[in-house]
């Protein structure tokens, strides 16, 4: 039998694991049967309820004999000081203004759109940001579902921002807010009723039992109200309460909009200045990550240091994007060049993406959008323009890459090359 403690150890200390590479990968070397890893998962779910200083138990119902807890490990702990060190770096370097605030518009826009690219953009009904603008403005009436869901998002964010305490009412209004207009007679909740009255299932897990809602949802209030101002989760509480939800699956649709919406919301009551805010366009843009974080926590049973590093290594990269996309401006401004929204918002998403030259196709892949080979080199020929692209031509096919040298941060995913 494999020693359990040293195996712990190794992910406290060097990398948190996944269950996979802990069974098959080469770097940890520890090749687990599926009976041994198992055992492990119960040896650390069992240690974080002796209190095992490394494992830090969440008081939250579990309603499938899984308690939650996530570990203090060198990994995730380093993400979260990268993260905050960084934030308090650009806040010491803007004067005293936090980047959050500076680029609040850009990003509520963008977190909009993030959700509706991510999950309707399989209804080809197009939405240009000039449109959403207008429609969380009001000066557009909506024609569409598409346009439907865009002004519920900008209502749900405006009631959020008010800061109304977190409570099972409330909770039932931000819910009406986002759906409204939009559920199918089947997703709708039953007259009087706050949450789903049957059963579902979700990529293979199923969802709380409906007799047992009341009692986890309220488990949840009533832990958020303990720690909103306490320090034992730290700012981990905005993303617990975001994998709880997607966990107890309250609603039979729209429970992770919900849940993104929640993490927003209890972060500004917690006084949160940034991350959460950037989350939606962080799934949006890396959803095979997402999802894995996810599946990682839920197969490992209700381990959230897995879901924790990836909502804290997303927040980084976009806290960074954000940043460098500032100095960008500054810089350009000052050579007499307004960039347009659209190239801005292009530029952002290959800072996220790109790791490596790539064609106006791979270009295509990466920011979401349809567009005519024409379309997308004038796009990249715009950007290289500016100094903020450079390229090569490799057998008769154009090849960009991002200026490292027109960045003031570099992001993780372009320092492995």
């Amino acid at each position: 039998m494999k020693d359990f403690e040293r195996l712990l150890k190794l992910q406290l200390t060097e990398r948190y694991y996944t269950i996979r590479e802990l069974r098959y990968g080469k770097e940890p070397g520890t090749f687990l049967s599926g009976h041994e890893s198992n055992l492990f998962q119960e040896f650390k779910r069992s240690a974080a309820e002796k209190g095992n200083p490394n494992l830090i138990p969440v008081e939250l119902k579990s309603w499938n004999s899984a308690p939650l807890f996530y570990a203090s490990a060198s990994q995730l702990m380093g993400l979260k000081n990268e993260l905050f060190s960084f934030l308090l770096e650009d806040w010491a370097e803007n004067n005293a203004s936090f980047l959050s605030f500076r680029d609040s518009d850009e990003i509520t826009k963008s977190r909009i759109y993030s959700e509706i690219e991510g999950s309707l953009s399989i209804e080809a009904i197009p939405t240009t940001r000039k449109r959403l603008a207008e429609l969380i403005k009001g000066t557009k009436k909506p024609e569409n579902r598409n346009d439907i869901i865009i002004t519920n998002m900008g209502h749900a964010i405006d009631f959020v921002t008010k800061k109304p305490s977190f409570t099972p009412e409330n909770l039932f209004k931000l819910y009406q807010i986002l759906t409204e207009g939009c559920l199918e007679e089947d997703n709708k909740l039953a007259p009087g009723d706050y949450y789903r009255n049957g059963e579902v299932e979700v990529d293979d897990y199923s969802g709380c039992p409906a007799e047992k809602i009341n009692e986890c949802m309220d488990s949840l209030f009533a832990f958020v109200d303990a720690h909103l101002h306490s320090s034992k989760h730290d700012y981990m509480l905005p993303h617990i309460c975001h994998y709880y939800l997607l966990y107890v699956h309250p609603y039979f649709d729209y429970n992770g909009r919900t849940a993104r919406m929640v993490s927003l919301w209890i972060s500004l009551l917690s006084g949160g200045v940034v991350f959460p805010s950037v989350i939606s366009e962080a799934i949006d843009q890396r959803k095979n990550h997402y999802y894995s974080a996810l599946r990682e926590t839920r197969n490992s049973g209700n381990d959230l240091t897995y879901f924790l590093i990836f909502i804290y290594s997303a927040a980084i990269d976009y806290a960074m994007a954000y940043a460098n996309l500032d100095h960008i401006e500054k810089e350009l401004l000052l050579k007499g060049i307004r960039w347009t929204e659209a190239e801005r918002t292009y530029l952002k998403k290959l800072l996220i993406s790109s790791d490596r030259p790539f064609s106006f196709r791979e270009f295509q892949t990466m920011v979401k959008v349809e567009m005519t080979r024409q379309g997308a080199l004038k796009v990249l020929n715009q950007l290289e323009s500016y100094g903020l692209l450079v390229s090569e031509v490799r057998e008769k096919t154009k090849y960009f890459e991002i200026n490292r040298k027109a960045l003031i941060y570099l992001p993780k995913n372009l320092r492995k090359n």
